[in-house]
């Protein structure tokens, strides 16, 4: 556990460094999700927002940001295999896990920074108290990460060549918005909706800020635990089924 431990912290450390040695990618990596906010929430800028109305015309977006960076760490992972590095360095390392939570753990840096640029861009255009709000929202990042990377996790698990991983990466992404954005205006579904819970990441983002926010625990919070129960376990189900080798190669 501790030699596991010990290249969890190494590997991460090398691929903030890749980051850090492109600091334009780094900076267009934190802001571009604060302009596709500032794009879609243009109408209530500088209005003061009670967290109800945060939840319903802010938020999405925001579940939207966490859903992209959870998404990206399974599909640098399935890149990372394409180039072949899976099949070069999986001798040097206790488990594949390593580049897994490696990588996680450098998005889940990069999200924080978001998230914090988030929190001030709100207090400053919605009039929000920002270090209650940037606790809630850090709150929950804390409790989706792990359940929402999962969710993404069965694209280590299906040979796909590189070019195809990004194309199903952008798919599912458009899916995932579009689908929640149109059952969440066309039908009346509660937050306790389980199926919705797993079928969209952003759904969830959503639901478990307003747990913490405006909504009672008690309403959601069975809902929540049966989510992270099923979507860790597919997420472990994909790891089971990890694709060492490159697509191209075989």
């Amino acid at each position: 556990m501790h030699k596991y431990g010990v290249q969890v912290g190494i590997y991460t450390q090398y691929f903030f460094k890749v980051i850090r040695d492109t600091p334009g990618v780094l900076i267009y990596t934190i802001c571009l999700p604060l302009v596709f906010l500032v794009l879609n929430v243009s109408s209530a800028l500088f209005r003061p927002l009670s967290l109800t109305v945060y939840v319903n015309q802010v938020m999405p977006y925001i579940g939207w940001m966490i859903f992209s960076n959870c998404l990206m760490t399974a599909g640098t992972v399935a890149t990372l295999r394409e180039q072949g590095y899976l099949k070069q360095y999986r001798t040097l390392v206790v488990s594949p896990a390593v580049f897994i939570v490696s990588q996680a753990l450098v998005n889940l840096g990069i999200i924080i920074m978001t998230l914090l640029l988030v929190a001030v861009l709100s207090s400053v255009t919605f009039k929000l108290a920002f270090f209650p709000l940037l606790g809630r929202l850090w709150l929950t990042l804390l409790l989706v990460y792990l359940p929402v990377t999962c969710y993404s996790l069965p694209l280590i698990a299906l040979a796909l060549r590189r070019k195809t991983v990004d194309t199903v990466m952008n798919a599912l992404s458009l899916i995932v918005i579009l689908g929640t954005f149109m059952v969440s205006n066309l039908l009346a579904v509660p937050a306790s909706n389980l199926l919705l819970n797993l079928i969209s990441p952003i759904y969830l983002v959503n639901n478990v800020f307003a747990m913490i926010s405006v909504a009672p625990v008690s309403h959601f919070i069975m809902t929540y635990l049966l989510s992270l129960v099923v979507l860790v376990a597919i997420g472990l189900f994909s790891y089971r089924h990890l694709k060492i080798l490159p697509t191209e190669g075989l």
